[in-house]
């Protein structure tokens, strides 16, 4: 995957143009930034300016955007067949704990036509964590600079990730960004990447915990995360990706050393707590961890307009109301645009009989702003995937959010 040298943050999207629109241009291929929209003919840089890259190269050539559009052909996306997950272990030791577990999930991502590359910290542990806060840092460090490793996974979350932050060589990422892809506890290095380089970083499936459950849940987790993480090296024209829920879902805890067991197929439904539409930048993850990180220099600010995103997993019905009020106290209800708040597994009510987003409106109360709730992010099978960092548009009538960088 190559970057671009203007921003040195977005990827550059090969294009190939048809032979039948050649008559307007001498370049078969081209290169178009997905974050700075700087355009490449081959590996020579001939603009670079704000826009969108599609108007910038149509009035280059001439034509029409969508004719341009009609006559060009993506050649990269961010992860392809073939293509190296890099697997670090922020946290809970699970490759140690579930080597089963473990192995499996490796089998059916290597079935999937992907190579894994295995941290230094597979298989180890040091009590409830993988190892020490350097040593993990370490391990994410180094599949990073590795040039063979084309995406980076969480084996799984636990509670420990943010201890690894002050190690963590954010200079070398912003470098070299590759997708980073994780969820639960590993919130805290996703935000830190993102706040420290202005990334994109992905709310998605652990390795492990992802990938070691039985079908159909972990081939449609797989296929969501390839749809969003892949939507990064493509335009809204030639396809949106629109996230919407899965026909059945999984609420149980599963014990990853022991034997796997036919999982439950709950008919799935969201629920529009507030109607309306909100276009803005994507931020959020586990609550737990995400309020840590708050006042620290790991926490990207949540700005005006903003979707906020939040899921957790056997909390109940008192933490919930806290955080809730928090967010209310500190204005971030004023700030955003738009609410999304995920299934929150085996949630104790705690005798009000409430959900999650029941107590969130009590606390609301009338806020302007779009609120779906029972969103497929998060502890649930299967997970869609959720980018932090790119703009999004929600439709709580519809229940769906697009993508639209």
């Amino acid at each position: 995957m190559k970057y671009c040298p203007f921003c040195h943050m977005g990827s550059v999207i090969t294009v190939k143009i048809q032979a039948d629109l050649r008559p307007y241009t001498d370049r078969q291929t081209i290169r178009l930034c997905d974050e700075c929209e700087g355009i490449w003919r081959m590996d020579e840089p001939v603009s670079a300016q704000t826009g969108s890259g599609l108007h910038v190269l149509a009035e280059m050539l001439s034509v029409p955007e969508q004719t341009l559009w009609d006559h060009m052909e993506i050649l990269e996306t961010r992860l392809l067949k073939g293509e190296t997950i890099g697997v670090f272990s922020p946290s809970w030791g699970v490759t140690h704990d579930a080597p089963e577990a473990a192995e499996r999930a490796v089998q059916f991502i290597e079935a999937a036509g992907y190579h894994v590359r295995r941290g230094s910290l597979w298989g180890s542990a040091d009590a409830y964590r993988s190892g020490s806060a350097k040593a993990r840092a370490e391990e994410f460090n180094a599949l990073v600079q590795d040039d063979g490793v084309d995406c980076l996974m969480a084996a799984a979350g636990g509670y420990v990730t943010n201890g690894m932050l002050p190690f963590i060589d954010f200079d070398a990422y912003a470098k070299n960004p590759k997708p980073v892809i994780g969820m639960s506890d590993v919130t805290a290095l996703l935000l830190a990447l993102y706040a420290k380089t202005g990334v994109p970083v992905y709310y998605g499936p652990n390795f492990v915990t992802g990938f070691a459950r039985r079908s159909p849940y972990r081939e449609i987790s797989l296929q969501a995360m390839l749809n969003t993480v892949n939507f990064e090296g493509r335009y809204v024209l030639q396809s949106p990706c629109i996230l919407s829920a899965p026909e059945h879902y999984s609420d149980e805890a599963i014990q990853w050393d022991k034997p796997l067991f036919a999982e439950k197929r709950i008919p799935n439904r969201l629920v529009t707590v507030r109607g309306g539409k909100a276009k803005g930048r994507l931020i959020g993850g586990n609550f737990c961890t995400l309020f840590p990180l708050l006042d620290t220099p790991y926490m990207p600010e949540i700005r005006e307009g903003d979707i906020l995103f939040l899921e957790d997993t056997e909390v109940w019905a008192g933490f919930i109301e806290r955080c809730a009020a928090w967010l209310q106290q500190s204005g971030i209800f004023e700030k955003i645009g738009g609410l999304m708040i995920g299934k929150h597994r085996q949630f104790d009510a705690s005798g009000t009989g409430k959900r999650v987003y029941e107590i969130f409106a009590d606390i609301i109360g009338d806020a302007d702003f779009p609120i779906l709730a029972e969103c497929d992010f998060g502890h649930c099978a299967p997970m869609l995937t959720v980018p932090i960092g790119i703009t999004a548009e929600l439709d709580a009538d519809a229940q769906t959010l697009r993508l639209i960088r």
